[in-house]
């Protein structure tokens, strides 16, 4: 489910309109950074001990899962960061989200951070658009 405002949207040629309340979007945003901090931890978590074991053979592989880790934390700390700016973002302050997100290259996420309806809400946010390299 998408994200939902604090006040009812009204449609506009079945699009949302293009300004959201600022801590909505602040809110998403932030949702963002934390699911990213959560799956950088479950990578670490996979990574970290063929890592560990090769930093026996070559400490430089050990700076690697630290530079992982506190990747990790500064992309939670800015989730938290966030959400705590959208806590205290006055109800009547509005951004144009949809403006802000046309340069995004990853649909789902793009509708997500504009508070589409069709973005697809929390359970997409597990799944991701398929690179192959």
């Amino acid at each position: 489910m998408a994200h939902q405002g604090r006040e009812q949207r009204a449609e506009t040629n079945g699009r949302e309109p293009p300004h959201a309340p600022l801590g909505d979007v602040l809110t998403q945003v932030s949702h963002e950074l934390a699911q990213l901090a959560g799956r950088l931890g479950h990578f670490e978590q996979m990574v970290g001990p063929p890592i560990l074991e090769a930093a026996r053979r070559d400490p430089r592989f050990l700076r690697q899962i630290q530079d992982l880790d506190h990747l990790r934390q500064k992309i939670h700390a800015l989730a938290d960061f966030l959400a705590g700016l959208a806590r205290f973002a006055p109800e009547q302050y509005r951004i144009d989200a949809g403006a802000a997100a046309r340069g995004l290259t990853l649909a789902e996420l793009a509708a997500r951070l504009t508070l589409s309806k069709d973005g697809g809400g929390a359970v997409d946010a597990e799944r991701g658009d398929l690179d192959l390299f």
